[in-house]
């Protein structure tokens, strides 16, 4: 009777464990109990004599992704989760007659630092001006001291020519690398990526205003002096036009080359790339606000009358929504057409491409950076009250940096997500973010990285 038992125990203990016909699955990266950061390729191996059908990968008990050959790997985005928080991770396992298997969990712990400082470098006058960004990823970026500097993308100067005068206007970067900047010394400097002077240009008056480069290479700039100027890549005038007042107003390039820009009292001016005039659109307050053109050609502009005006591209008014206070920032145009916008009433604005108000959100002080938008559609903006404030496709605040001074800089996204904003406390800042730019019409202050402020020019 022992016998018997013995036996039976022993057949009993052999069938559970050939019975298991389940295959065999474990993860191999991360490792249990690290801390995570960036997009993590979390791998799996697995293995079934009848093979593997397919892998599912779960974070927080959640389905997020599903594989049906080698290699095992779910490549997950971590930069969207808030910084220190816990996640769990298993995979199941298929074989091709339907056995599943669970692997063994792990936990991990996500830290990127988004929201968090990169590093600052500091000039030694106010910086207004908003970062440009080459194609080697150099920083540059005008100060009040009379410098205009170059920085390397870890924050040390590469170099920085000297003007003598106040740089508000933020630069804009050629083709060939050339950058070109306004200055209150009258001029327009044409400089080199080298950092020596190529060629400058006499207007006769200030140049707060930022240039835009056409696609032929045509350089167009406002000044005090009451003129638009055409200039030729070689520093040469190609023409004049006289608006008769000042000129701060950055200028945007259409599709068809038409320029348009703001002026003091009061509108706003569209001109054909030959100089002549397209059309004459009023507003009833100084239009400083760079334009933003939407994908159907819609041009949007803010005014001190407090209003964002849409205009059709015949110069016909589409719309307009009032704010509650002047709209010196410039519009920015999410992958939805809605556009973003900062007032002096404190906030910022988002707009449906209907012109009703989607949502609004306050800052401490006024919003006279422009925003910019990154590819999971989060905006990033300055304002008065120190903050640089990352804000949610919804309207809610995501994160807020605070700096040591106004932020009348507008914000630039570099193509690892970091921030570059320049501050009232002599300082540029990097702060590290979670996106490239957008792909939309027009994502940011004079539209790209180079500050073209041409809808032709790519990202």
């Amino acid at each position: 009777m022992k016998k018997f038992i013995a036996v039976s125990i022993i057949l009993f203990i052999c069938w559970v464990r050939c019975g298991d016909d389940r295959p065999e699955v474990q993860i191999i990266h991360p490792a249990d109990g690290s801390t995570v950061s960036g997009t993590v390729d979390i791998t799996v191996e697995a293995f079934d004599e009848d093979g593997i059908e397919k892998i599912e990968f779960y974070i927080d008990d959640s389905l997020e992704y599903t594989v049906i050959s080698e290699p095992y790997i779910y490549e997950w985005m971590t930069t969207i989760l808030p910084d220190s928080s816990e996640h769990t991770i298993y995979a199941k396992a298929y074989d091709t007659r339907e056995n599943e298997k669970r692997s063994v969990s792990i936990s991990v712990i996500v830290f990127n630092n988004i929201g968090g400082l990169e590093w600052r470098y500091e000039t030694s006058g106010y910086v207004f001006s908003s970062p440009a960004i080459g194609s080697d990823g150099t920083i540059y970026v005008g100060s009040y001291d009379g410098y205009l500097y170059a920085l390397n993308s870890d924050g040390t100067l590469k170099w920085r020519y000297q003007i003598g005068s106040y740089v508000y206007s933020s630069p804009a970067i050629g083709s060939d690398g050339t950058i070109y900047v306004g200055a209150d010394d009258d001029y327009l400097h044409a400089i080199n990526p080298d950092g020596t002077l190529k060629w400058r240009y006499q207007t006769s008056g200030n140049v707060y205003s930022s240039p835009a480069i056409g696609s032929d290479g045509t350089v167009y700039v406002g000044s005090d002096d009451n003129y638009l100027h055409a200039i030729n890549p070689d520093g040469t005038l190609k023409w004049l036009k006289v608006i008769y007042y000042v000129i701060r107003s950055s200028p945007a390039i259409g599709s068809e080359g038409t320029i348009y820009f703001g002026y003091m009292y009061y509108g706003l001016y569209a001109i054909n790339p030959d100089g002549t005039v397209k059309w004459h659109y009023s507003t009833n307050g100084t239009v400083d606000s760079s334009p933003a053109i939407g994908s159907d050609g819609t041009i949007y502009v803010g005014s001190d009358d407090d209003y964002l005006h849409a205009i059709n591209p015949d110069g016909t008014l589409k719309w307009r929504y009032k704010t509650g206070g002047n709209v010196f920032s410039s519009p920015a145009i999410g992958s939805d057409g809605t556009i973003y916008v900062g007032s002096n009433d404190d906030y910022l604005y988002a707009i449906n491409p209907d012109g009703t108000l989607k949502w609004q959100y306050q800052t401490g002080g006024m919003v006279r950076s422009s925003p910019v938008i990154d590819s999971d559609g989060t905006i990033y903006v300055g304002s008065d009250d120190d903050y640089l404030y990352a804000i949610n496709p919804d309207g809610s605040v995501r994160w807020r940096y605070q700096t040591g001074g106004d932020l009348h800089s507008s914000p630039a996204l570099g193509p690892d997500g970091t921030i570059y904003i320049g501050c009232r406390d002599r300082s540029l800042y990097a702060i590290q973010g979670s996106g490239q730019l957008a792909n939309t019409s027009w994502p940011m202050f004079h539209h790209d990285v180079k500050h073209t402020g041409n809808v032709e020019s790519g990202f």
